[in-house]
């Protein structure tokens, strides 16, 4: 299953170069700020959101979102330099899971979106879905196997009849 768009290597060089715009020190942070939101596992067996693609995967698919992204990195740096006089990625867990927490407060919206998007492409990685027990391949062709169900159950629902507008 897996993809390339979700699974690449990026090393800061290539990041660079394709134009992102993130500065060796942004792209540090975000990888510290997406291994808050899904943290590798102490026993090594699930990785860390930085691990699996998710940097890449902002990158390919949230490009509207890019430039947020860089401000709110750089706004998390320069606290983390006010407050620590350290780079934030540089940190202890405990002072940036502190100054993200300070910035979900500030920017509800953003930080959801961002974990959102992030967990979207956590738990498509293989290595993930492997450790999880799960069978690592596309949910097509095969598919999954729905359960049958009692369809009279949906009367009620067909009873009420259509509750939109033809286009």
């Amino acid at each position: 299953m897996s993809s390339p768009e979700l699974t690449p290597s990026i090393d800061l060089s290539e990041n660079q170069a394709s134009g992102s715009g993130f500065s060796p020190v942004q792209f540090a942070s975000l990888e510290r700020v997406l291994d808050l939101i899904v943290p590798p596992s102490a026993d090594g067996r699930m990785p860390g959101a930085s691990e699996v693609g998710v940097p890449a995967y902002l990158l390919a698919h949230c490009a509207d979102d890019l430039p947020i992204l860089r401000e709110e990195l750089d706004r998390l740096d320069a606290q983390a330099q006010t407050l620590n006089r350290q780079p934030f990625a540089a940190l202890g867990s405990v002072d940036r899971q502190a100054l993200v927490e300070t910035l979900r407060a500030q920017e509800p919206d953003f930080m959801s979106r961002l974990a959102l998007e992030t967990v979207t492409c956590y738990y498509q990685h293989d290595r993930v879905l492997a450790a999880l027990g799960m069978e690592v391949r596309s949910p097509a062709p095969q598919g999954f196997k729905v359960i049958s169900g009692d369809l009279m159950l949906l009367a009620p629902v067909r009873k009420r009849g259509k509750m939109y507008r033809d286009a």
